[in-house]
């Protein structure tokens, strides 16, 4: 097997065809980095449930339509974290709501009005398809500065919300890199066990042509 640590193995795989161990190499990496990319999606998908952040992004998803026709319910999007260096009317942002019946929870809509008081910067904001919001937004609420849209882990959050959409994301990746694992190991012992017996013959073939 490619990954294997025992010395025997290391040098039965040497006595295999160079053209076999390049393709067996090239099979393993490339199932394995299918499953490293979508345990990745998959990762990042859930991660826009609850908006979480890493390294200096964060990702959600949406929950309403009151970003049509800008943001469809379910989108994933890619925020960058708010520097606190002000915004400019027009610009998507997230944000918590500082008060009333969606107190704390995380809101993407747009700027309308950004005002320069005695207390600092304050921002009037609505969403694309609905009214203009009754609170008042400091620097303090928000959160992230809408940076693009992420297809790919939208569709992959539809997917694995099912457990046949999430069989397809990860357990068919899964699937396949064991399969070639498994597939890698009985087709070198064979060819392994082959390789001995070729020797012999043509060694035989030599000393009966003598």
């Amino acid at each position: 097997m490619v990954f294997s640590r025992r010395a025997e193995d290391r040098e039965e795989r040497k006595r295999l065809p160079m053209w076999y161990r390049a393709v067996s190499l090239a099979l393993t990496l490339l199932t394995l980095a299918a499953l490293c990319f979508s345990c990745a999606l998959a990762i990042m998908a859930r991660m826009g449930e609850d908006g979480n952040g890493a390294f200096g992004h964060r990702i959600m998803k949406v929950s309403s339509e009151s970003m049509l026709p800008t943001f469809s319910q379910g989108d994933v999007l890619l925020f960058s974290s708010y520097d606190k260096e002000g915004l400019e009317e027009g610009e998507i942002v997230l944000f918590k709501a500082p008060y009333g019946a969606f107190e704390g929870r995380y809101i993407t809509h747009r700027v309308v009005e950004a005002v320069m008081t005695e207390e600092g910067r304050t921002y009037r904001t609505r969403g694309d398809a609905a009214g203009l919001d009754t609170w008042t937004l400091t620097d303090e609420d928000i959160v992230g500065v809408f940076e693009k849209k992420m297809p790919l882990v939208t569709d992959v959050s539809r997917y694995i919300s099912s457990s046949a959409g999430m069989m397809l994301v990860i357990g068919l990746p899964v699937i396949l890199f064991v399969a070639v694992i498994l597939a890698d190991s009985l087709l070198s012992k064979k060819l392994a066990a082959a390789a001995p017996s070729e020797k012999k013959e043509s060694g035989e073939d030599a000393s009966l042509s003598e």
